[in-house]
């Protein structure tokens, strides 16, 4: 019946067959089916009885497209039109006369493109203005939805205006959304609405196996200072991590900025009157916002070193194990640490600002009598000063 349809207009021009005019069909109207994402044409039926279906035309000339039968059908989903291309329609009725109705102006959906930079805050959107909605556009909204885990028709509206394109900010926390056009016309009495095509953007979004984690600690007692390790994360982060500390269950600080490759870091701000300390390892996306933070680790501290110190007085050049001046300080801590070595001369041989570096004479140095001088803090926030001489034999 279709094909014969279709044979009987091309056969008797619109002019000749149109000997009684069939009523339009009115209210016409393309949209885009949120579910399906295809293009559907929707129109009132024609209030002629005599009426037995519409006929379908695309394009600039309208080129046949398709027939739908029975006058009440009033709508069509384009089955090889996609939602993203740019179409325009017209439709006519007819009846079984051969007689047709004027054709419709040409109308075809909007189609919206949007764009948005993976570590952008802002995202450009644009879309086409509705072609044919009768009596005119009142307004184009641009409707979003920033929740990516909200089904794709529920949004918010985000835009309203005459304009075609805008530009609009997105939260930092937003990884994925949905954008489409709305367009809103018709008549006093009668609102039309058409949606576009649907636009998802996604933001970078970094896998949180790429965050480091500590992976380890240990207390170094004498020095007053843990030793951190912790496991980088993956090729996907390359930004530096954070080190956080937590005392005794205050707050939290940053305690040292750490840049992969690096695993291990010295804590040697460790008070020795405190009794726990907590650590933990945080690392911004690679767009450099979104800051993430590992587990937590605590390390209970041990009771304080009483202080004390134990200082050479004889020292044999070459000696293995009596060659080196250092003395051993239990219970020293921090900052100032300063170690001078004189000779007889009252000149300065050697100086040490490090705990853990000693005097050990070179083969030129001659024997005899040397002076010290110690000067250092112990766990107790007391400064001492220690001197004496350490003789040298060889």
């Amino acid at each position: 019946m279709r094909r014969l349809v279709h044979i009987l207009l091309m056969l008797c021009p619109l002019g000749l067959a149109a000997q009684t005019m069939v009523a339009p069909c009115t209210d016409w109207l393309a949209s885009v089916e949120e579910s399906t994402q295809r293009i559907v044409l929707t129109w009132t039926p024609s209030a002629d009885t005599a009426a037995l279906g519409y006929h379908i035309c695309t394009g600039m000339p309208c080129l046949d497209y398709d027939t739908v039968f029975g006058r009440t059908n009033a709508r069509y989903t384009c089955q090889d039109h996609l939602a993203t291309e740019t179409h325009t329609y017209r439709l006519h009725v007819f009846d079984s006369a051969r007689n047709v109705s004027s054709l419709t102006p040409s109308f075809g959906p909007v189609v919206l493109e949007a764009t948005m930079d993976p570590c952008a805050s802002t995202l450009s959107a644009s879309w086409t203005a509705y072609v044919g909605m009768p009596e005119g556009v009142r307004e184009y909204r641009l409707l979003g939805c920033f929740d990516p885990s909200a089904p794709p028709h529920r949004y918010d509206t985000l835009y309203s205006g005459p304009l075609l394109s805008c530009t609009l900010p997105v939260p930092d926390t937003t990884r994925r959304l949905w954008l489409k056009v709305e367009t809103l016309g018709g008549g006093s009495d009668t609102l039309l609405r058409s949606e576009s095509n649907r636009v998802a953007l996604e933001r970078m979004s970094p896998d949180s196996s790429g965050y480091g984690e500590v992976a380890g600690m240990d207390y170094d007692s004498l020095h007053f200072c843990n030793r951190i390790t912790f496991t980088p994360g993956g090729d996907s982060v390359t930004e530096r991590y954070t080190l956080w500390c937590s005392t005794d269950g205050g707050g939290w600080l940053p305690l040292a900025m750490l840049e992969p490759p690096l695993s291990t870091y010295m804590d040697a701000e460790v008070n020795p009157y405190d009794s726990l300390r907590c650590y933990r390892l945080s690392c911004l996306d690679p767009c450099g916002k979104n800051e993430r933070y590992g587990a937590t680790h605590c390390l209970t501290l041990p009771p304080p070193v009483h202080p004390a110190a134990y200082i050479p007085n004889t020292l044999l050049a070459g000696d293995p194990a009596n060659g080196t001046f250092l003395p051993v300080l239990p219970g020293q801590w921090g900052t100032p640490y300063d170690l001078y070595i004189y000779n007889r001369s009252g000149l300065q041989v050697f100086h040490s600002d490090n705990p853990s570096v000693g005097w050990t004479p070179q083969s030129s140095v001659p024997q005899g009598v040397y002076t010290y001088i110690l000067r250092c803090r112990f766990n107790d926030n007391r400064i001492k000063t220690f001197r004496g001489t350490v003789l040298l034999l060889k």
